[in-house]
């Protein structure tokens, strides 16, 4: 099978307004090609394929690097919500397992700590290999995570950047410790996981407020 032939069977196999990353078409065209195949001409051969497929409709661009199948209305076609695609990119994987988490204003916007309305939103993710990547056109910091984050382990991870607030933000309620309890008791955490968790990334705030709560 030539290049085109697996570029057109991956896209075959996303749904229509499913976000289509260049990323991840090349990674799978190179892992099914011949490893003797030159990765830059493949890659090269890639993006003339998708230019093409741009040219006659059957691709739409959301943002660079970044594609869908359109679904056709009656009226016009349809395209992809920024949030839908943040999810896709960020907070979830292909097979819907969890990659990454909320973090900062936004999230403290959302549990009721602050009345701050960010216009960025913070996500700590798998798929930050840097210490911090801007996305201007979704708005979105992303994070590279202390450790890696997976379905087990996120909604420990995500309570306990809360509680060490490296951004300081300002909070602006006088039960933050009731909210945190809270939290922990809605969500079914376990404090030794939250401690092991804290231990693993250092996080001395949170050790310190856990060990207070527990008492």
């Amino acid at each position: 099978m030539n290049i085109k032939e697996k570029v057109l069977e991956y896209i075959d196999n996303c749904d229509n307004n499913e976000p289509i990353f260049m990323d991840d078409i090349k990674k799978y065209v190179i892992l099914n090609m011949n490893k003797d195949t030159d990765i830059k001409q493949i890659n090269n051969n890639i993006n003339v394929i998708i230019y093409r497929l741009l040219k006659e409709n059957k691709l739409k661009t959301k943002y660079r690097g970044i594609y869908y199948k359109p679904t056709k209305t009656l009226f016009e076609e349809t395209t992809i919500s920024n949030k839908y695609l943040i999810e896709k990119k960020f907070l979830k994987d292909k097979d819907g397992n969890v990659n990454g988490y909320i973090v900062g204003a936004k999230l403290y916007n959302m549990i009721g700590l602050t009345t701050q309305v960010p216009n960025i939103t913070d996500i700590v993710t798998n798929e930050c290999k840097y210490h911090k990547i801007f996305y201007n056109n979704l708005r979105v910091n992303i994070l590279k995570p202390k450790i890696a984050i997976n379905n087990e382990n996120y909604l420990y991870l995500q309570l306990l950047d809360i509680i060490e607030n490296k951004d300081n933000i300002n909070i602006e309620v006088d039960n933050f410790d009731e909210i945190i309890f809270k939290i922990i008791d809605n969500s079914n955490l376990e404090f030794e996981k939250l401690i092991k968790y804290a231990r693993i990334t250092k996080n001395k705030k949170a050790i310190e407020l856990l060990i207070e709560i527990a008492r």
